[in-house]
């Protein structure tokens, strides 16, 4: 654990060496919200997060250079006016010396974490949306066994986790050098769910003082009737057990994308009690950075589709633009909220197509925002509506609509 911590320091070292001279491209292709063609300026290696929900399809290269660090915020001023969304890729310390404050940072991987319970019963009880799973876990006849042979790991790279990944993200697809995964998997084991002593699932764990750290899974054979039955839910809730046996009072989740829309994050959130930032070599050093020159448009269209998960200060904030064509009402409103709530959010920015509904009870670190307000300027002037944002009745005045929280569909 030792190494990694040196081995990140030296990265934030190297990379704004390595990565000095920058791509940058004007990016041209159909929105994956609404069809109609859009610009995506980009710069440092192409983010197929952005990429991937920005555009329906693989965008065609209208303009390409390369510059210089020092010179990229220059260029990115002269070139913004023909884009809808501005998207850089690059080192936090790059981005720190050359580049603006006023771009919106978001993490490129947000890691969830939990507290290790005590009783999973009782835990069921008081999460709902992990009921499913754990009752699911019991039916399926869903056990758990451990290892640290070669052996498995080469067996689990093959066979379970470069297929579910493969399938799971196709054409996206980035695969961990094995090189990487043998290293990770050499400090800690292999978590195999096995069914009649048939592997069907498995994980790679770590363990630091008292957290236990789930870092790569997968299915055999990246089966998608294995994710239907809950093979993955199994790691994850098998792990909880690990943990307790092993003395760990935490359980840290991995990665997944910074958006509440995202099925891995969504999947997690059930369970989770916080949010921090993903120990990844590049994940860790690296940082996404948008700007944008009108909210309206577009830009909106996409942050109703792609919810954002972006830094604020020393903890994690979220932005989501309420769908246009969905009724804006209380009932509508709570619901969209119940679906994207997740634990660790200091706050939540909804932006609305009309005022805020009566009836709607407003949680405390929610701003809910007029789309008219911030339709012109880019992440500062929305910074600043965010926190101009009137307080609205907070339990109080209105009559409330409670709806049932909404059970999370399973992802992996």
């Amino acid at each position: 654990m030792k190494l990694q911590t040196l081995l990140r320091w030296c990265m934030r070292i190297v990379l704004p060496f390595v990565r000095w001279r920058v791509p940058v491209a004007l990016l041209r292709g159909p929105a994956r919200a609404s069809g109609r063609e859009v610009v995506l300026l980009s710069a440092g290696p192409p983010s197929s997060f952005i990429t991937g929900h920005f555009f329906a399809q693989k965008p065609i290269v209208v303009r390409r250079t390369r510059v210089p660090v020092w010179r990229l915020q220059r260029l990115l001023n002269e070139w913004r006016s023909a884009a809808d969304l501005v998207d850089v890729e690059i080192d936090r310390t790059s981005a720190r010396l050359f580049l603006n404050a006023t771009y919106l940072a978001l993490p490129r991987w947000i890691t969830s974490w939990m507290n290790v319970p005590e009783d999973l019963r009782e835990f069921g009880r008081t999460h709902r949306n992990a009921q499913t799973d754990l009752r699911r876990i019991r039916t399926k006849n869903f056990e758990c066994c451990l290892s640290r042979e070669m052996k498995d790991f080469e067996l689990f790279c093959d066979k379970f986790h470069r297929p579910h990944v493969t399938t799971r993200h196709g054409d996206m697809t980035k695969v961990s050098p094995r090189w990487m995964l043998r290293y990770v998997f050499l400090q800690g084991m292999i978590q195999w769910v096995t069914r009649k002593g048939e592997k069907l699932a498995g994980g790679i764990l770590t363990i630091k003082g008292k957290v236990l750290t789930k870092r790569v899974n997968g299915v055999l054979d990246g089966r998608a009737d294995l994710l239907k039955e809950g093979g993955l839910s199994a790691l994850y809730v098998h792990a909880m057990q690990v943990a307790r046996q092993l003395g760990c009072t935490e359980l840290n989740m991995g990665g997944s994308m910074p958006s509440l829309h995202d099925g891995v994050f969504r999947y997690k959130s059930k369970w989770a009690t916080g949010l921090r930032t993903h120990e990844g070599f590049l994940s860790s050093n690296c940082v996404t950075l948008l700007d944008w020159n009108r909210l309206a448009g577009p830009v909106a269209e996409f942050l109703s589709q792609t919810s954002l998960i972006h830094h604020d200060h020393d903890g994690y904030s979220a932005l989501w633009v309420f769908p246009h064509d969905h009724p804006l009402t209380a009932e509508t409103l709570q619901q969209h909220y119940d679906r994207l709530d997740t634990a660790g959010l200091r706050r939540f920015a909804i932006l609305l197509p009309g005022e805020p509904p009566a009836g709607f009870v407003c949680p405390a670190n929610v701003r809910l925002i007029p789309l008219t307000a911030v339709h012109e300027g880019g992440p500062e002037q929305l910074k600043l509506c965010e926190l101009a944002a009137p307080d609205l009745p907070r339990e109080t005045i209105l009559p409330a609509v409670k709806l049932p929280r909404q059970s999370h569909s399973l992802s992996s």
